[in-house]
């Protein structure tokens, strides 16, 4: 049976779906840029959305309202996995909750990659797999957060992070303020143009993404979950759901994950930039290698790109903040390998 809190999960994940969509909210992109044209808005735009939320995440822990995870950082399973996932986006062109809002557009390598990540996994979460891999999930430190092992109090990394983020948002503004991007003739006018067809700027999807993922913890915490947007999770369900009709899946973030698709397919459909592309085998083949290796390192990391880079960074855990140097290593690592020396060798 549906409950409020599982139609809560549908409509952020409808609002996060239509956003990313709109708003090109391309982490995978992002990073790529920043290693290949010195890029840094995708970046300066996480920076904001981890602000928001942590800013109203420990405002919402203090009454009680949302609740911050403990536990311990398996730091060898965090590193490797943000490494594999890195190169996971490489190939795939995109992370896994881009992969959901491309497939959505119709893309055949999108709809390639999220199957390799559904499959992936639900595979790593195998009692006979974790096994496998228990050498390197096994290693991990007491202390969870950076605020812990630095013994300060979460509001001076909130401020620090506030700080730096308002001080990178002015220097890149005031950078690029005299550079002006061509528009195309409206089509729409109204409500309709703003949310269909104008273009929207990173920082100000950034903003709104952060406020849907601060609303998703006391979402999720009316399902007894504790934490805040994350599809690797529901991913793996989703799997088991198809095949052995397990129904498990509809918790909060199946439902969420549902909201994503939907999100983005409405957002697609209005924009008019809903249509099959067939990229072709060798971009296909790509795909799939980038989905199967962003599940696996979703799966050993604890988080997605989602989960781990956007929210457990929130709340100054150490599992997301040495994700991001790890996805960024392991995407500069295959853009290399596939983008600058081949060109290189021409």
């Amino acid at each position: 049976m549906i409950s409020l809190s599982h139609l809560s999960g549908l409509f952020l994940g409808v609002l996060l779906g239509f956003v990313m969509q709109r708003g090109r909210f391309c982490l995978a992109g992002g990073l790529r840029d920043l290693y290949l044209f010195r890029d840094s808005r995708m970046l300066i735009a996480i920076l904001i959305v981890i602000s928001v939320q942590s800013i109203g995440l420990f405002i919402f822990s203090y009454f009680g309202i949302a609740k911050i995870p403990g536990g311990t950082f398996p730091w060898l399973a965090t590193l490797a996995g943000g490494l594999l996932f890195g190169m996971g986006m490489a190939f795939a062109g995109s992370c896994s909750t881009g992969a959901y809002y491309r497939a959505a557009e119709g893309l055949a390598g999108s709809i390639t990659a999220v199957g390799g990540f559904i499959i992936a996994s639900w595979f790593i979460r195998q009692s006979a797999i974790k096994q496998v891999f228990s050498p390197v999930t096994t290693p991990k430190l007491d202390s969870p957060t950076i605020t812990q092992s630095l013994n300060i109090p979460p509001y001076i990394a909130i401020i620090v992070l506030v700080l730096l983020t308002v001080f990178l948002v002015n220097r890149h503004l005031n950078k690029y303020k005299s550079v002006h991007i061509p528009k195309m003739k409206a089509r729409k006018t109204g409500v309709a143009h703003l949310l269909f067809e104008a273009r929207w700027h990173p920082f100000v999807s950034a903003l709104i993404i952060g406020v849907i993922a601060l609303l998703a913890w006391p979402s999720s915490l009316a399902d007894g979950r504790v934490g805040g947007l994350g599809i690797s999770g529901p991913s793996a369900q989703l799997f088991s759901l198809v095949t052995a009709g397990d129904l498990k899946f509809f918790n909060w973030a199946g439902y969420l994950l549902i909201g994503i698709f939907a999100g983005a397919f409405i957002a697609a459909k209005g924009s008019r930039e809903f249509r099959f592309r067939n990229p072709g085998f060798p971009v296909m083949i790509k795909s799939l290698t980038g989905g199967l290796l962003m599940g696996i390192g979703s799966g050993l990391a604890g988080g997605c790109m989602l989960g781990n880079t956007l929210v457990n960074t929130a709340w100054f855990s150490w599992q997301g903040w040495a994700f991001i140097p790890c996805i960024i290593a392991g995407s500069w690592i295959v853009s290399y390998f596939t983008i600058i020396r081949p060109q290189k060798i021409k």
